[in-house]
């Protein structure tokens, strides 16, 4: 009868170890701040020259992430700043990636989505950031984008957002867009009076949430910061005065501290078992097998 039981216990310890082998995120964890893009694919970028220069959102973030960080260091959180790219090699993106400490994760944006190393149903370009949110078990994931559409001279403000993950996401989103509305859009940057709102996706890859719903499943709070236009003429004469745009950057920064202060400690969702869909969740197995992820074809067979 004892060894019986023993049995019983070891089995149910395997499974929770099978069950938890991802990292969890904790209020505890560093902040990842993630520059959105790489070397050779910067993202978007103005149509036209604002004061002898165009701005792209990979060169922007990589001069300004470091105030951004200074904001939250200074408040007494930890920090660690990630770009899935390859180190930059020139200036002034090398210094600027030197002043700001950023670890670079070696996998440049080809156009090819990748499965988690943690959810193998969860499936995107950028999932080596998430992956390495994850690793860090951090706090919470800020990926760092400005957003474009068609058009330059925009009448009106643009559609400014902040997208998160479902579960944990929208407390911190809320919290970026307040001090966005509160500090920038329309305090300095014209927005038409538009505010930046909050996106929650849940859908993997058919609409680039297979990395924050990874994030999602360890109970990170993850959110991508697309508030600024390239497009909007008034946004990038903004972005391209140096002042303005550190302003910018620690405005993202403020509203993270604010998530952290009031939030942070808040309890998180987590999914229970790496290997089975989590409540809530949306036919990411099918997508996986679509876009041949190797392994795919075993997963959720229904």
């Amino acid at each position: 009868m004892n060894k019986v039981l023993l049995l019983v216990a070891v089995c149910f310890a395997v499974l929770g170890m099978s069950s938890c082998s991802a990292p969890r995120g904790t209020a505890d964890g560093p902040v990842v701040l993630d520059i959105g893009h790489c070397v050779g694919a910067g993202g978007a970028k103005s149509p036209r020259a604002v004061k002898g220069k165009r701005l792209q959102e990979l060169d922007w973030w990589y001069e300004y992430v470091y105030y951004t960080r200074k904001v939250i260091e200074d408040a007494g959180y930890k920090v660690l700043v990630c770009n899935r790219g390859d180190e930059p090699e020139t200036s002034p993106l090398a210094d600027w990636a030197e002043r700001a400490d950023v670890h670079h994760l070696g996998h440049p944006d080809t156009g090819n989505r990748y499965p988690s190393d943690y959810y193998a149903d969860r499936v995107a370009g950028g999932i080596v950031s998430a992956d390495y949110a994850i690793s860090r078990r951090a706090s919470c994931a800020v990926f760092l984008h400005h957003n474009s559409d068609r058009g330059w001279r925009r009448r009106g403000g643009s559609k400014s957002l902040i997208i998160c993950n479902k579960h944990n996401g929208p407390r911190l989103a809320q919290c970026l867009a307040d001090t966005l509305n509160s500090e920038v859009l329309n305090h300095g940057m014209p927005n038409g009076n538009r505010e930046c709102r909050v996106q929650v996706r849940s859908v993997d890859a058919q609409r680039s949430a297979g990395w924050m719903n990874a994030c999602d499943d360890s109970g990170i709070p993850a959110a991508v910061v697309e508030a600024a236009f390239l497009n909007n003429a008034a946004h990038v004469r903004y972005l391209s005065n140096p002042s303005t745009a550190r302003r910018y950057a620690e405005a993202v920064g403020r509203g993270i501290v604010r998530y952290l202060r009031t939030s942070g400690h808040e309890p998180r969702h987590y999914r229970e078992d790496t290997d089975k869909p989590d409540a809530g969740s949306y036919g990411y197995s099918a997508e996986s097998r679509r876009i041949r992820v190797p392994g795919a074809e075993n997963l959720f067979q229904s």
